[in-house]
């Protein structure tokens, strides 16, 4: 038996029994702040009836004394579900030919049955990821300013129906014949089946295809007709934004909860505490679809706005000596120990130890950069927020979603994109830069090179 390093929800083991036979077993884990998944046995059974590609299941359970909550056991499928892989041509096949097998897949899903409580019901999912929001306690503006839009223009409902409710590219497992499974069921709920579909078009699961938004594959256009084609159902492009926006938004919630997971004490985990910082991400490509609905062009980005003198590298904000405590400096010390978990430790260990440990090197140089850039963050901050006249994050979501800024949404998106590209210059500043370089730095975890 081996731990597979995927899996931010549930634990998921590789196994081989004696006589051969490759296994997967996947155990729910505890501390979850958005309530139980539905059981994932019964699922996968009831996926594979209606035409999904799916494992078949050998056994599943509940409440174990060693399992956990929830429990199953399937056989292992062909293929990786690695979306640079895939997108990159590696044994995958055409593009377009791929995108039309997960359309057929995602028709199947929505054939599934919805009787016998398989699944709970989402009869308002807008409603939903804001209780989610408001049960964080954490004031995101630009999450308020996306709330705003969603509930002024909110398409007629379709179904009821099975959704799979994170069907996207990394939950995805293909081969060089083309799609041979999807995984992780344990978002599933009855609902609008536009859902999704603009799930798989959200800006995160673009991986390397930034400019292809479907699942980094295609263009909207392509996905739509093929769904249609498989379904026998249309869906207008106008429909497929609005949850293209709201499933954005949702995966924005989503990082801010798995922070709280980890902060809460439920699941302590670096995989989930780096996620937190994530939502800065979602914060920017929200303003992007918030300008481009309002026919607006984008404000000049902030994140050149360092200019001369901006702190370049680690430490570099300290100056030779800059108070009390003596060389190495903060940043210092955080740049070297990097670069020994990046040059020496990283290239002996693999699998899961491999993960963690770039995803730990990942949040030091988050710390690094937040030391090096604070003061001038922090005058960054209190400009835009006094620009808008709010003396806080807190206020200003409350003055969004009051609709104080409805006749000035130029100048709040604009202040607002200020303060989220300050947070994406600590977080993931390539997330910036990868708008006008290289779209595969988008969103990428940190590699050896970073340690340095």
């Amino acid at each position: 038996m081996r731990r597979l390093s995927s899996g931010a929800s549930r634990e998921t083991f590789a196994l081989r029994t004696e006589g051969g036979r490759e296994l997967v077993a996947q155990l729910e884990r505890g501390g979850k702040l958005s309530g139980e998944a539905p059981p994932q046995g019964p699922l996968l059974i009831a996926a594979a009836d209606a035409g999904v590609p799916v494992a078949r299941v050998v056994a599943h359970g509940s409440s174990h004394p060693l399992l956990g909550a929830g429990w199953t056991v399937m056989e292992a499928l062909p293929g990786s579900a690695d979306p640079k892989r895939i997108l990159g041509g590696e044994e995958a096949p055409r593009a377009e030919e791929l995108l039309d097998q997960i359309a057929a897949a995602l028709a199947a899903v929505h054939r599934m049955p919805t009787h016998g409580g398989i699944a709970p019901v989402a009869s308002d999912p807008l409603a939903l990821v804001r209780g989610m929001h408001e049960s964080l306690g954490e004031a995101h503006p630009t999450f308020e300013l996306a709330f705003r839009e969603l509930a002024g223009e909110r398409p007629a409902a379709r179904g009821p129906a099975l959704v799979h409710g994170d069907f996207r590219m990394g939950n995805l497992l293909v081969d060089e014949h083309g799609l041979t499974g999807v995984l992780d069921w344990e978002l599933a709920h009855v609902g609008d089946p536009a859902e999704d579909l603009g799930w798989l078009c959200v800006p995160a699961w673009r991986f390397e295809r930034p400019e292809r938004p479907a699942a980094g594959l295609g263009t909207r256009e392509q996905l739509l007709d093929a769904y249609a084609r498989h379904s026998g159902t249309a869906v207008d492009p106008g429909t497929l934004a609005w949850w293209e926006l709201m499933g954005t938004l949702r995966w924005g919630v989503i990082c801010v909860m798995q922070a709280f997971v980890h902060l809460s004490g439920a699941t302590r985990s670096v995989e989930h505490a780096v996620i937190g910082r994530r939502a800065c991400e979602v914060e920017w490509d929200l303003l992007g679809m918030l300008d481009e609905r309002a026919g607006a062009r984008c404000a000049p980005r902030p994140g050149a706005a360092a200019g001369p003198g901006a702190a370049t590298g680690p430490g570099a904000a300290n100056g030779p000596q800059a108070g009390l405590h003596d060389r190495p400096t903060a940043g210092e010390l955080i740049a070297a120990v990097r670069a020994t978990l990046g040059e020496e430790l990283l290239p002996a260990v693999e699998g899961r130890r491999a993960f963690e440990l770039r995803v730990s090197m990942r949040a030091l140089g988050i710390v690094a950069r937040e030391l090096e850039q604070r003061d001038r963050h922090d005058r960054v901050r209190a400009s835009a927020l006094a620009a808008l006249g709010a003396a806080d994050e807190g206020a200003l979501a409350d003055a969004i979603r009051a609709g104080d800024f409805d006749g000035e949404q130029a100048a709040l998106r604009a202040g607002l994109r200020s303060l989220v590209a300050a947070k994406l210059e600590v977080a993931n500043p390539r997330y910036l830069a990868s708008e006008e370089t290289d779209p595969q730095l988008k969103g990428g975890a940190d590699d050896r090179r970073a340690a340095r």
